[in-house]
């Protein structure tokens, strides 16, 4: 189950598969904020937030 806290790996978009993140709240629309634990932009130590659909990710560690 998915909830605020939760390690995931990002499945899309492209540019982000492969980066595990952290779910950090869950918009009205239903689809996910997560934060990446790092950035795949080169030379930017500015961290990345994604809205994601719970298709776009796969759980690793759930919460709780």
């Amino acid at each position: 189950m998915v909830q605020v806290g939760t390690l995931v790996r990002v499945l899309y978009p492209d540019y982000a598969a492969g980066i595990l993140g952290r779910i950090l709240a869950r918009e009205t629309s239903g689809r996910w904020i997560v934060k990446l634990e790092e950035n795949p932009f080169e030379k930017s130590d500015e961290p990345l937030f994604l809205s994601l659909e719970e298709t776009e990710f796969e759980v690793i560690e759930p919460q709780g």
